[in-house]
């Protein structure tokens, strides 16, 4: 559902440090990457297909808006293409524990800790979530259609983004831009969901900030990602509601027998509620979302991208006067000190509560 998969998972870095595991898939990345055409040669190039052509020039607008009115960093990603006839990129596994939301963190050289696991081949993804379910761990695996290198490699693009909107579009190059400009490395608890969360909400705000630049403030373009991103708020909002009475029922002194059961119950009404809401969307994907199926990984890949959104649009209004440029520069400055090495959320409310 792609509503819930705006967010790409940056672990290329990881797939390129030695391992078994990371040298089979970065070996496959670099198969992929080897392939990759650049704009400048593609758009030349008269057998270029139409759609691809646009995609380069439609995503070349989105990077010069990143780096001069959001102030990311300047690389040489998405100046590229790699066709693929695939509907994704890549296919990464996400598990949590059963009767908590203790996430998964697989260990990686260099970058440290993060709480997904990626495979080009969708089979070895799924058996790797199917070993995890067997050790107890809700999990899942799901498409994602970009990584970021962080900077190392000149990440591509892929001919399968051509069917993305604009806003779309937008979102997922401004998200992947974000990661290679401000990105925590270590073993510090809660670094991959700061990580993350601000990527999703610069990646989110930029999206609609690039389009009320180039259609206008009143434009239907604008209007239409607005009510779009409104209605994956209500969707995100339903699931956090879910999670916390999850959470308060884990921390219940209860036996895990007793904890199944009213978990089960809790998914099942959560449903119920869902079935009567579900009407006010104008997404078939959210209308028809099967809520009854979720489990703790799937709540937890949300409390991963978009777990506390407000915290990030209070420190952007109240301490950047909404400016988001300057938002990323008092971010990477933060980031950058020793308390937001060790807990950037509790440095950032830390800033709030001193504020006027």
């Amino acid at each position: 559902m792609r509503p819930a998969l705006a967010a790409a998972a940056a672990i290329s870095a990881a797939f390129l440090s030695s391992s078994c595991y990371v040298g089979e898939q970065g070996a496959a990345y670099l198969a992929l990457r080897s392939k990759a055409l650049p704009a400048a040669r593609a758009l030349a190039d008269p057998a270029t297909p139409a759609a691809t052509r646009e995609l380069l020039e439609r995503a070349a607008a989105v990077r010069a808006f990143a780096v001069a009115e959001l102030g990311l960093k300047d690389t040489k990603n998405y100046a590229s293409v790699v066709e693929l006839d695939a509907d994704r990129l890549a296919t990464v596994v996400q598990a949590c524990a059963e009767l908590s939301f203790d996430r998964y963190l697989w260990s990686y050289p260099v970058v440290g800790k993060l709480p997904y696991r990626g495979y080009f081949d969708r089979a070895e993804a799924e058996a790797e979530a199917a070993r995890m379910r067997e050790r107890g761990y809700d999990a899942l695996a799901r498409p994602v259609d970009a990584f970021s290198t962080l900077g190392w490699l000149a990440d591509p693009l892929f001919s399968f983004m051509a069917g993305y909107g604009e806003a779309e579009l937008a979102e997922l190059l401004i998200h992947e831009m974000c990661h290679a400009t401000v990105f925590l490395k270590g073993k510090a608890p809660g670094l991959e969901q700061f990580n993350e969360e601000l990527a999703t909400f610069v990646g989110r705000s930029g999206a609609l900030r690039y389009l009320e630049r180039k259609y206008g403030p009143g434009s239907a373009e604008l209007a239409e990602a607005r009510a779009s991103r409104a209605e994956a708020e209500a969707f995100a909002s339903f699931l956090r509601g879910t999670a916390a009475e999850l959470e308060a029922l884990y921390a219940q002194a209860a036996p895990d027998g007793e904890k199944r059961r009213r978990k089960a119950e809790i998914i099942a009404a959560r449903a119920e509620e869902y079935r009567a809401l579900a009407g006010s969307f104008s997404s078939a994907a959210y209308r028809g979302f099967p809520m009854g199926r979720i489990d703790n990984a799937y709540l937890d890949l949300y409390r991963l991208y978009e777990g506390e959104p407000e915290l990030y649009a209070d420190y952007c209004e109240r301490l950047c006067g909404a400016d988001l440029r300057r938002f990323v520069g008092e971010l990477s400055r933060l980031a950058s000190s020793p308390a937001g090495r060790g807990d950037p959320k509790a440095a950032m409310r830390q800033e709030l509560e001193a504020s006027p």
